[in-house]
């Protein structure tokens, strides 16, 4: 055989290989989402034969990734049997990296939370600690739930900042004051597991898709409103990077050239305005909710500020909804927690700003997964890695 032969072989071998990865990712995702279903169901959803349905499945038996649960109900022949998957056939770690706190949840293979962590690590600057913790704690969840390692999928970082997602880098993240630091490396050393890293705005987003508000949405905006303003785009349920990987810093969309600084540098940027930080700034005070309450106790200075900052705020999703065209904003984050003394005004200044006919077909929503959403996205991670492996963990 020729050498151009033998490559075209190759290719051949290649390709049949990425399809039928292709193929088992979409077969697990469609029971992941619509189970218990049977084969029958699974092909006409997937316009794949019932031959090639029947093989897959049987596949992911073996492999423990399956179970029948009985049989559905009969439309004229033989009843055929229900799928789902086997919630513990592996587990996820997820870990939500914030500026003042670390949190990480243990999860099954539908994204279930089984167990949580918390801890405090505002006084903690230095990324070796901080990864020191990390560890400790991954290492007493499979510990105390004494879980085998090849039973666990891997490890999903959300971590503020801009992230180079080809090395795993941290390449700035203003939150820490962190530069060119690689969380990866050391807990890939440590545990063996398979890491995936995303910036926290994007993995929120991620997890409202899933498994949140946002099941339905296939454009959409995701806001995370708490001590900054971040965001995340995404179509269908791929997020959109940008050209250098740092899409999604709605924060810093500039709306009042003379307004204050902000921390980036530049002054009027709408985290300057708008954010929990922001809004304790302008009362002197430390936390956003201490001037949301006082608002609720009525008092007209934290009301003003509040106006204000949802004024511009409404501009700023407005603006983003006459460039983009999403069908679903979604916000997020601490701010929301007080969202029942703004929303309605806040969507009131969004459909005021609006570009006539423009963006007709959005809905604005509040996230409903909370504090675990970035936690919850960062398993998302490893769930979209194992089914585009085709089941398999890497």
């Amino acid at each position: 055989m020729m050498e151009s032969e033998k490559t075209g072989v190759i290719y051949l071998r290649y390709d049949k290989q990425m399809l039928a990865d292709y193929n088992k990712g979409r077969v697990l995702e469609e029971i992941l989402k619509r189970g218990p279903i049977n084969r029958a169901e699974i092909a006409k959803q997937l316009g794949l034969s019932i031959p090639t349905i029947m093989k897959i499945v049987d596949e992911f038996q073996r492999e423990g990734i399956l179970r029948t649960v009985g049989k559905a109900e009969s439309t004229g022949g033989k009843r055929p049997e229900l799928y789902e998957i086997i919630k513990d056939a592996y587990y996820c770690i997820g870990v939500d990296l914030g500026r003042f706190k670390l949190k990480i949840v243990l999860t099954n293979m539908m994204g279930e939370i089984l167990v949580k962590k918390h801890e405090d690590i505002s006084h903690i600057d230095e990324p070796a600690e901080v990864i020191s913790i990390i560890e400790k704690h991954i290492e007493e969840l499979i510990e105390n739930q004494q879980i085998p390692n090849s039973k666990v999928m891997g490890i999903g970082l959300g971590v503020p900042g801009i992230i180079e997602k080809e090395s795993g880098t941290i390449l700035y993240s203003p939150d820490f004051g962190w530069e060119k630091v690689d969380l990866v490396t050391d807990l890939k050393k440590k545990f063996g597991f398979w890491v995936e890293i995303e910036n926290s705005n994007r993995t929120g987003a991620l997890a409202e898709k899933w498994m949140g508000v946002a099941q339905s949405s296939n454009n959409l905006f995701s806001i995370n409103i708490g001590h900054g303003i971040g965001a995340a785009i995404l179509k269908e349920e791929d997020i959109y990077q940008g050209s250098s990987g740092a899409s999604g810093e709605f924060g810093h969309l500039i709306l009042d050239k003379d307004g204050p600084l902000c921390d980036c540098g530049n002054r009027g940027c709408l985290e300057a305005i708008s954010s929990g930080n922001a809004i304790a700034k302008r009362m002197g005070m430390k936390e956003a909710k201490e001037v949301f309450d006082l608002a609720r106790a009525g008092n007209e200075q934290a009301i003003r500020v509040i106006d204000e900052a949802v004024e511009y705020l409404g501009i700023g999703i407005a603006s983003v909804i006459n460039i983009l065209d999403p069908d679903m904003v979604v916000l997020s984050g601490g701010v929301m927690q007080s969202s029942d003394l703004f929303w309605d005004k806040l969507c009131q200044e969004v459909k005021k700003r609006q570009i006539k006919y423009g963006g007709r077909k959005v809905k604005i929503k509040a996230g409903i997964l909370g504090e675990d959403a970035t936690a919850l996205g960062a398993v998302v991670l490893l769930i979209k890695n194992f089914k585009n492996h085709g089941g398999q963990i890497v």
